[in-house]
């Protein structure tokens, strides 16, 4: 077995057996899938390349990047949540490329009661934000390695804490039709919401994820999947896109092991250097349907 194999076992058995580790209740709109092409193939998409949404799930996806790439989104969700992202990858130099991004998720008009009653004592707010930037390194012409660091930031009316985190991920070629990839996202301390001069809340785990899949490509068509391990769960996501025409592709996907989301669906219309994407995701459970967009650019 050679150097690039023992490095990929070793890698993919250690984000398998990694079950063991805390349960997070911290950062929770930060788990939130939010890039419109990776969300309408359920989010299967640690081991595709050449989209700057894929590095939320593997930060070593902007590895063999030839442009700079610019993605921005906008996602839609139930009482008044919103995330917008923005992120980029780049060619930096002859094996390096660069990457970044920053996410914003919010709720506004939350009712606050001390007592059961028709009005709320107060009305606040909560915001999440986290900001990252990395490299990937392309080994060779088949491996890959990305690391990115950044900090989480919550609010939640006036408290506020923030946390300081890091992404490890790899991809492997296995064939010009197939990849493997691996990642440890959203690994760090973890923070205490508090009020300036006041004595903060008990310590809150950030949203540490898991994951390890693989992808292939046949022809205009592409499937994935993902085996996911977040909060001490295991979670399965499929998905499959489908170039229907130079200009249009269309995706579905399919998640296992979440109580209220299953299915996601979407479609891309590119042209010339720009993609609009956009994706569905129906909530059971009376949540409604989250509607998700994405404006790519090529510069």
């Amino acid at each position: 077995m050679n150097t690039t194999r023992i490095v990929l076992t070793a890698v993919l058995a250690a984000v398998l057996l990694a079950s063991g580790a805390a349960a997070q209740n911290g950062l929770a709109l930060m788990k939130v899938e939010a890039g419109a092409r990776p969300v309408g193939m359920a989010g299967a998409s640690v081991s595709l390349t050449a989209d700057p949404d894929a590095t939320f799930y593997n930060p070593a996806a902007a590895a063999w990047s030839e442009s700079f790439v610019l993605s921005f989104g906008h996602n839609e969700y139930w009482e008044n949540i919103r995330i917008e992202t923005g992120y980029f990858v780049s060619n930096f130099k002859q094996r390096v490329s660069i990457h970044g991004g920053i996410r914003y998720a919010s709720v506004d008009n939350i009712e606050s009661r001390s007592t059961p009653s028709s009005e709320p004592d107060a009305i606040f707010s909560e915001y999440d934000l986290s900001w990252k930037a990395g490299v990937s390194y392309t080994l060779n012409d088949k491996v890959a390695f990305g690391l990115a660091a950044g900090w989480f930031t919550e609010k939640i009316d006036m408290y506020r804490g923030s946390a300081f985190n890091v992404d490890l991920g790899l991809l492997y070629r296995v064939t010009p039709q197939m990849n493997l990839g691996a990642s440890i996202t959203n690994l760090g301390s973890s923070l205490s919401l508090a009020i300036s001069g006041q004595p903060g809340t008990d310590d809150i785990s950030i949203p540490t994820t898991y994951r390890a899949g693989g992808s292939y490509r046949y022809d205009r068509y592409l499937g994935a999947l993902d085996m996911v391990i977040v909060d001490d769960e295991f979670h399965l996501h499929l998905g499959a896109d489908a170039a229907l025409h130079d200009y249009v592709s269309v995706r579905a996907g399919y998640m296992v092991g979440y109580d209220t989301r299953n299915f996601t669906a979407g479609a891309s219309f590119s042209r010339r250097e720009f993609t609009v994407d956009y994706a569905f995701v129906p909530y059971s459970g009376n949540l409604g349907t989250s509607h998700l967009f994405n404006l790519t650019v090529i510069l």
